[in-house]
């Protein structure tokens, strides 16, 4: 990897304005400062918002504007604009830890086949929780996803798997994302420290269109990655060591997974 890379900070924005100067400022308090910052104003309707995007753009911040979308359309938007090799995908509400872009390009840096970098979460606001995803490989993103949507992802790797899917409208579209990453071979490392914060809202995405439509979800994600699912699941079956050192998965939980599917929960 290139000395010194410049890293595309992408950030999209839907009436987040009460929180996006915040998350500007804290980008800016990075310890490592070669880096754009890039906002994306996916079709914004709120005043305010649109005020606060306006005063942004004096300090030299990037933003770019789109008719809604939703969130994959507006991070592919940004990424295409962007200058760097390195992507830092965050949202409008959230940010890092000052430390955390020096900490994920000393890991990208040391392993090449590492495509994404995150941390362990800390969720703030309506309620408090610490989330530690596993990252890792295939495997690990059979049954859930194991690293936010907020990481720092290679460009090169988010242009040969062409970005998000923009037709995953309700979520689960960065789960999908790193499907399609570990897929390729490439694997997503997770820093054992709370380095990421994750605001949790009354408007959040999860709780409003995910978790209502995880059904149907599910059943889009696993449709389209069929061929795959009954790869990994053949081999989680003949390699057994696979489920207790590489990914940790139990028999209990794939068997109650695939029980489920039979039964039709998940159509």
């Amino acid at each position: 990897m290139e000395k010194n890379p410049l890293i595309s900070v992408v950030i999209p924005c839907y009436n987040d304005g009460m929180y996006l100067m915040e998350t500007v400022e804290k980008v800016k308090k990075q310890t490592y400062s070669n880096f754009e910052i890039i906002i994306v104003n996916d079709g914004s309707t709120d005043i305010e918002t649109l005020k606060t995007l306006d005063l942004i753009e004096t300090t030299g911040v990037r933003v770019l504007h789109k008719e809604n979308g939703r969130m994959s359309s507006a991070r592919n938007h940004g990424v295409k604009h962007a200058k760097g090799t390195l992507i830092a995908a965050l949202d409008a509400d959230d940010y890092f830890h000052p430390s955390f872009f020096d900490k994920a390009l000393a890991v990208l840096e040391k392993h090449e086949e590492v495509a994404a970098v995150s941390s362990y979460i800390q969720m703030f606001g309506e309620f408090k929780k610490v989330s530690k995803p596993r990252g890792g490989d295939a495997y690990n993103f059979l049954f859930s996803s194991q690293c936010p949507a907020c990481a720092m992802v290679r460009k090169s790797s988010w242009d040969e798997i062409g970005g998000y899917d923009e037709e995953m409208k309700n979520g689960y579209e960065d789960w999908e994302f790193y499907i399609r990453i570990t897929k390729k071979g490439w694997t997503v490392h997770i820093i054992p420290e709370i380095l990421f914060y994750y605001r949790q809202t009354k408007k959040s995405t999860h709780k409003n269109f995910t978790l209502p439509n995880r059904a149907q979800l599910i059943n889009y994600l696993v449709d389209k990655h069929k061929d795959w699912y009954v790869e990994k699941l053949k081999e989680l079956i003949i390699k057994e060591e696979v489920i207790y050192i590489n990914s940790r998965i139990s028999f209990q939980r794939i068997g109650k997974m695939i029980v489920d599917r039979i039964k039709g929960k998940y159509v």
